[in-house]
């Protein structure tokens, strides 16, 4: 009884719902025209004729462009197209010569450090005016080392990584050419904060690297001083009026650098030399 029942009001609604759609159909359709089947109705009907007054969609007229519109867009979109195959070729200049120039060092030993598997930062600071000559000494912002300072260096950052406080490293400084040395030296010349270029820095070696400890996205974390300070505050063991937590973060840097094999100098917190590094060659090479 309840099955015939509920098919009983399926078919009323049913029956219901095919009226309305007939009745509305009707309705809208241009007179003297309804439907002889509900088939019909759906087959002929397209609302996009017909629209209710609280719903209406107005087509937006387009705007046909004069001769003189259609010549500017011409040459607006030319320049453009122009723009961005001067962007590609220069791009691609740069490439080229970022390849040749990482072969020219690569013969000499020095490896760029951005070829190799792991996350660092580079703010080489004398590709800058950042530094304390105040000038900008290198014509390229790469980081160049011999292969074995830079494998040493990869060890380092897996160290820092592991560190109950993880910690990425900063690059300031790596190899870096006489001719820079010698500007250096002649804006600075003291003993024991700038190399003498007649001897030679650990620098013009690619085996000595200036860095510090940074966030993971490359801001700096609190160390004794800036890089490149001449005060007492910069040196490796300094403590008094140096906050607890630079002193701390200098000593993070100073286990992994040396945990990978580099030694530290007494006046510079940021310098590390790789072992044996005085048994390489002074390289005289530009950016």
């Amino acid at each position: 009884m309840k099955k015939y029942i509920l098919s009983l009001l399926l078919f009323i609604a049913a029956y219901i719902v095919a009226m309305y759609l007939t009745q509305e159909y009707t309705t809208l359709k241009p007179a003297g025209s309804a439907p002889a089947r509900l088939s019909d109705f759906f087959a002929e009907l397209k609302p996009e004729k017909y629209t209710k007054d609280l719903n209406r969609l107005t087509p937006i007229a387009t705007k046909r462009m004069t001769p003189q519109q259609e010549e500017e867009l011409r040459i607006k979109q030319e320049q453009e197209r122009l723009a961005q195959e001067q962007a590609r070729a220069k791009a691609e200049q740069i490439r080229l010569a970022q390849e040749r120039r990482d072969q020219i060092f690569k013969e000499k030993g020095l490896i760029n450090i951005e070829t190799l598997p792991v996350k660092l930062f580079l703010d080489i600071r004398y590709a800058t005016e950042n530094n304390f000559s105040g000038k900008k000494l290198y014509s390229s912002d790469k980081c160049y080392l011999q292969k074995d300072t830079a494998d040493a260096l990869v060890k380092a950052a897996q160290y820092a990584a592991q560190e109950e406080r993880p910690f990425y490293l900063c690059l300031y400084d790596c190899y870096r050419p006489l001719s820079a040395q010698q500007a250096l030296w002649d804006i600075h010349p003291v003993p024991g904060q700038v190399a003498n270029p007649k001897t030679g820095s650990n620098h013009n070696r690619g085996t000595a690297v200036d860095l510090g400890p940074c966030d993971y996205q490359g801001y700096p974390l609190q160390t004794p001083t800036p890089f490149d300070d001449f005060s007492e505050n910069a040196y490796a063991y300094a403590k008094e009026g140096i906050p607890q937590e630079a002193i701390r973060n200098r000593s993070a840097l100073q286990k992994v650098m040396r945990k990978a094999g580099f030694t530290t100098i007494r006046k510079e917190w940021w310098h590390f030399n790789y072992k044996n590094a005085k048994n390489y060659p002074i390289v005289d090479l530009n950016f």
